[in-house]
């Protein structure tokens, strides 16, 4: 009896003793970028006309109105084109485009590779085709990056196209 419970005791300390000896993987500021990145103001402009013929070109540009250099993760941005549903695409209904591009799952936090600085009083802009990840089958939509996420970056402005 006496050695069962001797046994018991132990298996409960050794038990005990593997649960808080756990070290922390993800460092305190690992997520600081989030941060900086709710500084930078996001901005959508309607593009000319795609390769396709169709105004499905977008351009998003970010801007850093601050006094410091700011950053934020290119991860579920078109900076990162074809990777992830970033924005929301809605037809005069209010019906959303079926998304058809490529989803990804990531490891967090985000590697050094990931992030985009964006100089003080500067700005970053791409342009990405909706026709390459929407299927876009109506007359015109409404597009608004959704920000947030990942990325850390707000939504900004709506724009409107028409095909």
């Amino acid at each position: 009896m006496l050695r069962k419970l001797s046994l018991a005791l132990c298996t409960a300390v050794i038990l005990s003793a593997g649960c808080h000896s756990k070290k922390q993987v993800v460092p305190d500021d690992a997520y600081a970028y989030i941060r900086e990145a709710q500084q930078l103001r996001v901005r959508l402009v309607p593009g000319a006309a795609s390769p396709n013929g169709k105004n499905t070109l977008v351009s998003f540009t970010v801007t850093n109105p601050t006094n410091k250099a700011l950053r934020f993760c290119k991860w579920e941005t078109p900076f990162e084109p074809r990777t992830g549903k970033y924005f929301e695409v809605t037809d005069a209904n209010g019906n959303e485009a079926a998304f058809q591009g490529a989803m990804a799952r990531r490891i967090m936090p985000p590697p050094a590779s990931a992030y985009i600085t964006v100089p003080a009083h500067n700005s970053v802009k791409t342009v990405t085709d909706l026709a390459d990840s929407y299927r876009l089958t109506a007359r015109s939509y409404v597009i608004r990056y959704t920000g947030s996420g990942v990325s850390g970056l707000r939504p900004g402005n709506k724009i409107s196209i028409r095909l």
